[in-house]
């Protein structure tokens, strides 16, 4: 089964989704330089955060993916691997999380299975912008079963790999650190005499976690912007005019994620995010959740795994409903932890109820081999032609027969109007986001970069004039720098009158043109 899982996230990995988004390219990029040069783009040696394009990016992202770029080449496959890879764990920890737990072997291979394939998960693991959520996740479901052997046996080593667990996720992104704040506070309310008794393995624990994140405090302590720019550009509070209307928008975000519309009927509409096939779980798992939540509730006094269960659903949306965009899948999944917990609790429970429970509980999944089948049809067929636009595939095509195509002492102009793509105007240095396309695509020496810039490259912004012979890539529409919000124009800058058009690469409305230019 777990070979079956394996290659299920492995097969085509460089290639679905075809296309490569801004994101991936800048993580990628970053690692290239990393592992070529010890520094990120602009020449900060092993930072523990990345500037990029002023987000600051987490470590687990970039680093993760310099040992696979290093050795296997910068592409997309090596890209994708550090998520896939990760994903794979999260599987194996959850499965023995639930094997601790004792709710037997083949629901607990089961629930890892359904791990591996939820719509929640899968599509995140195929994409190399979110390795540090997939690292989260794997970071999540390991702490909770190291922190549960420690407890139970008391175990100063095992509270360490604990420590350092939760410290992994800690660093893996930032949307899992108010979760964890508050699945810790959570959980010591719940469990307090429990922990009382294990001090001792609670303060091992805890002071393990620190010493590990101690590099990410000094760096905070030195640049504060790197924990809070990000949330700073997508927070809520950047749109709210007031105090009600910020405590009404996140109670409402975070209703959401409840709601039958997210989780079964349509998910998040980013198809970077979702597929747009159904919503974030199966419905086949209604009816294990319904029974899982009932269990829960029920033994909550008698059984503290299932009050850790609970709050852990409760606190997961958090941190996403404090977010402008709403049903925003990749902030909230760590919410799939604890409703596939509770949807085996479910099952479990009705496979006790030998007369209709065992009937009931074949036939769900039988339906859920059927429901993750189609998923799966979707993904690697209809969904590939859906998500093109959304993964700038026209542009990286366009971009890959440039840099393929450009010899010895020959240019690549490449003019403004390519910010289009990116719903952005660009500067002459092809910034906010161009530029680390261009950096990718053109495996651009990182050296060369963090001294230089692009001044002693073969790209050059097109000025409507040429020096010397290439190729000219320009967008038939091009970004209006005096409208805001965006708008596209229709591209009127003068094309070389000895110009050849060599290839054009379209995705509807926006072509891409290559020119072969003559000075």
């Amino acid at each position: 089964m777990f070979i079956v899982v394996c290659a299920l996230h492995l097969w085509k990995l460089g290639s679905a989704p075809k296309g490569f988004y801004v994101d991936e390219a800048s993580i990628a990029y970053n690692a290239y330089c990393i592992g070529q040069t010890g520094a990120d783009e602009y020449g900060t040696h092993w930072p523990v955060f990345f500037r990029c394009f002023d987000t600051y990016t987490d470590a687990v992202d970039v680093y993760s993916a310099v040992l696979p770029i290093r050795f296997l080449g910068l592409n997309q496959l090596t890209a994708h691997l550090p998520s896939a890879l990760f994903d794979l764990m999260a599987c194996v920890a959850f499965f023995i999380l639930l094997r601790q737990w004792r709710v037997g072997e083949w629901l607990a291979l089961a629930g890892a299975v359904a791990f591996s394939v939820v719509p929640w998960v899968f599509p995140l693991s195929r994409n190399g912008a979110f390795a540090g959520h997939t690292a989260a996740l794997m970071g999540l479901v390991l702490g909770l079963v190291l922190t549960d052997a420690a407890l139970r046996r008391r175990s100063n080593g095992l509270a360490i790999l604990a420590g350092v667990a939760w410290a992994l996720a800690f660093y893996a992104h930032q949307s899992i650190r108010p979760v964890l704040a508050l699945l810790a506070a959570g959980s010591a309310v719940v469990l307090w005499r429990s922990l009382v008794r294990r001090w001792r393995v609670v303060l091992v624990m805890l002071g393990s976690a620190f010493a590990v994140l101690l590099p990410m405090i000094i760096s905070v302590a030195r640049i504060p912007q790197a924990l809070t720019a990000r949330f700073n550009q997508v927070g809520l509070s950047s749109e709210t005019g007031s105090v009600w209307n910020m405590v009404t928008g996140v109670a409402s975000r975070y209703a959401d994620y409840f709601g039958p519309r997210f989780l079964f009927i349509s998910g998040d509409d980013e198809l970077r995010h979702h597929t747009g096939h159904g919503g974030e779980l199966y419905w086949c798992l209604v009816p294990l959740i319904l029974a899982g939540l009932y269990v829960a509730i029920r033994y909550w006094r008698s059984q503290p795994r299932y009050r850790v269960v609970l709050i852990g659903l409760l606190v997961s949306p958090v941190a996403a409903a404090l977010t402008i965009d709403r049903m925003h899948s990749t902030r909230g999944v760590y919410a799939v932890v604890f409703w596939l917990t509770l949807a085996v609790i479910g099952a479990r429970a009705l496979w006790h109820h030998k007369r209709l429970g065992r009937k009931l509980l074949v036939v769900i999944c039988a339906a859920g081999l059927i429901e993750c089948g189609a998923y799966l049809a979707d993904y690697f067929g209809p969904y590939q032609a859906r998500c093109r636009k959304t993964f700038q595939t026209a542009f990286t095509e366009a971009l890959t027969y440039c840099f393929n195509h450009v010899h010895g002492n020959q240019v690549l102009y490449v003019s403004g109007s390519v910010g289009t793509t990116c719903s952005t105007s660009v500067d002459p240095d092809f910034k906010p986001f161009v530029y680390m396309y261009l950096l990718y695509y053109g495996r651009i020496d990182p050296w060369t970069y963090q001294h230089g810039g692009f001044s002693n490259t073969i790209i050059r912004p097109y000025l409507e004039r040429i020096d010397r012979p290439g190729l000219l890539l320009r967008c038939n529409y091009t970004p209006d720098r005096l409208q805001t919000p965006f708008k596209a124009l229709p591209n009127d800058e003068s094309i070389p009158t000895n110009a050849i058009l060599a290839a054009m690469f379209s995705e509807r409305p926006l072509d891409y043109e290559v020119y072969e230019v003559r000075r």
